[in-house]
């Protein structure tokens, strides 16, 4: 065990206006050091072990501490002068060891928040818990038009000074990202034209602005470019802050624009989007755009895998684009031939076609990495189909996503939980387009028709008869149904669809026009006519 060998100074003791005798520290004959006052303790390499035991009566030696520059923060002595920000050095090194704050209370000075370097903070002095504590800073804050308000004590001194030319008043929230300061001085920022608010740049910052705006709604926020004002300060950004102070704007919650902010893009005159594979569509609902979508729907075996593979055919050999295709019901490799074969004008995936090896390999190697598959025969996720389409569309380039059939992400769900998950499906797809750019397409079964003639009888497609068509009608752009009678005897009349344009949501424009299968070449188009 270790002897007592002697006594000297207490340099904590010290800082605070303690051991006028010199004598509250103890020697212990292996080189350690120990104050029974305060806590103090050095072990033999002189390594700090400090634990200090605070009282209240500790404000008054803080009083007493000398104002110095806080260099490390950036902050001259002047500024600290006002702000009354006292600081202790460690006797041992002569560097500083704690900065105190001032936390008034009517006025007066009740306690101190110490940060002990380089980032430990505590309160010393009287308990603070039900007092109506003021803004750091609220004591000296001069009179004026505006007042900035900052989330760190530090901050405040920083932004103060780098606004020193024009004298403007600058306070801090005293415990953090908290609003009670706010309710607890209301008579205090009522003196002020404008509240300008300039928080940190990180996910507590915003909680204190959503917090704060609930009781000021006119109050402006900054934007600056680093972490918080201290940080601008210490790289030389103080033009920037000074900036962005005199350009602080009123808060407005997010999706609110002006004029100003879509200007450029309302002034540009209107344009044709990317061209379908049927002119008559592409005039009705002049082309496709980026961020919208559109949901076909028709009778059972009626066209729609058909009318896929023709709008791939036309987007990757014409339109040059890169398509990702998640047919759930449809192996990849069948998808392919198909897709080939409207290249070759071939039945690839017949068997009594008339085609050789050769033409077939020619077809698909055609295709190269121009369609993006999807392997998910049968049921299937949304969540795990939306991660799919974000990298087909992010990653490999794709300007089309089609995916056929919507109802099989549904399936073995019972009809109220599938019609949640169907407006989920068209709600979150919708928000993608727009995020990350691409158009969307949705094939989709109809309910049967409550009267009249069946749809496979050429019966009317109406949006009310797709699944889910609540859903789809407030998110699609366009809804369009396919129309034919299958039980006719004319071979051309059997072949012949009627494509309904049913929803509008861009222009408003309803049409229909006819589209005729070719049973030797595959070909889904348009018979040669004028645009009705």
């Amino acid at each position: 065990m270790s002897n007592i060998i002697g006594d000297e100074a207490c340099p904590n003791c010290r800082s605070k206006g303690h051991d006028r005798t010199g004598n509250h520290l103890i020697i212990f004959s292996d080189g350690g050091k120990h104050c029974n006052k305060c806590g103090y303790t050095a072990n033999k390499q002189d390594k700090i072990e400090m634990q200090v035991k605070t009282k209240s009566t500790d404000i008054k030696a803080i009083k007493d501490l000398p104002i110095k520059a806080l260099q490390d923060r950036g902050i001259d002595q002047t500024t600290c002068e006002l702000y009354g920000i006292r600081t202790a050095f460690d006797e041992s090194t002569g560097k500083p060891d704690s900065y105190y704050y001032p936390i008034t209370v009517r006025g007066s000075v009740v306690a101190y928040k110490q940060r002990k370097l380089p980032k430990t903070f505590s309160i010393i002095g009287q308990p603070l818990k039900g007092q109506q504590v003021e803004f750091i800073g609220q004591s000296v804050a001069v009179e004026g038009k505006r007042l900035l308000i900052t989330e760190g004590q530090d901050d405040a001194l920083a932004a103060y000074q780098m606004l020193s030319k024009y004298k403007q008043a600058v306070v801090s929230v005293p415990h953090g990202a908290n609003i009670n300061c706010f309710t607890d001085n209301k008579t205090f920022l009522s003196k002020y034209e404008e509240i300008i608010l300039c928080p940190d740049q990180d996910e507590q910052g915003q909680k204190l602005v959503n917090d704060i705006v609930k009781l000021f709604p006119d109050i402006k926020i900054m934007d600056i470019t680093e972490k918080d004002p201290n940080d601008m300060l210490l790289t030389g950004k103080e033009k920037s802050f000074v900036n962005s102070y005199f350009k602080a704007k009123s808060f407005k919650p997010d999706g609110f624009v002006t004029v100003d902010d879509v200007f450029d893009e309302a002034t540009r005159m209107p344009e044709w989007g990317r061209a379908w594979c049927w002119d008559s569509l592409t005039k009705l609902t002049y082309g496709r755009r980026d961020g919208e979508g559109a949901y076909f729907g028709s009778g059972v075996k009626m066209g729609k895998s058909e009318a896929v593979n023709q709008i791939v055919h036309y987007d990757t050999q014409v339109l040059g684009d890169k398509v990702a295709v998640f047919k759930l019901e449809e192996k990849p490799s069948m998808t392919v031939r198909k897709i080939a074969g409207k290249i070759a004008h071939k039945q690839f995936h017949k068997p009594d076609a008339d085609f050789t090896q050769q033409e077939l390999i020619d077809g698909v190697e055609a295709i190269g990495d121009s369609v993006i598959l999807y392997d998910s025969y049968g049921s299937t996720k949304w969540d795990d189909l939306k991660l799919a389409i974000r990298h087909a569309v992010v990653v490999e380039g794709a300007k089309t996503v089609i995916i056929d059939p919507l109802t099989r992400l549904t399936t073995g769900m019972v009809a109220s939980d599938a019609n949640t998950e169907l407006e989920r499906i068209a709600d979150e797809i919708s928000k993608l387009a727009k995020d990350i750019g691409f158009f969307y397409i949705f094939f989709c079964h109809l309910k049967s028709p409550q009267t009249g003639k069946a749809h496979e009888e050429g019966g009317k497609v109406r949006s009310n008869q797709f699944t889910g068509s609540r859903a789809m009608m407030r998110a699609c752009y366009y809804m369009i149904g396919i129309e034919r009678d299958k039980t006719v005897d004319d071979p051309i009349e059997r072949n012949t669809s009627s494509f309904v344009l049913l929803e509008d949501r861009a222009f408003g424009n309803v049409g229909s026009f006819d589209v005729y299968y070719n049973r030797d070449t595959g070909d889904y188009l348009e018979p040669v006519q004028e645009f009705k």
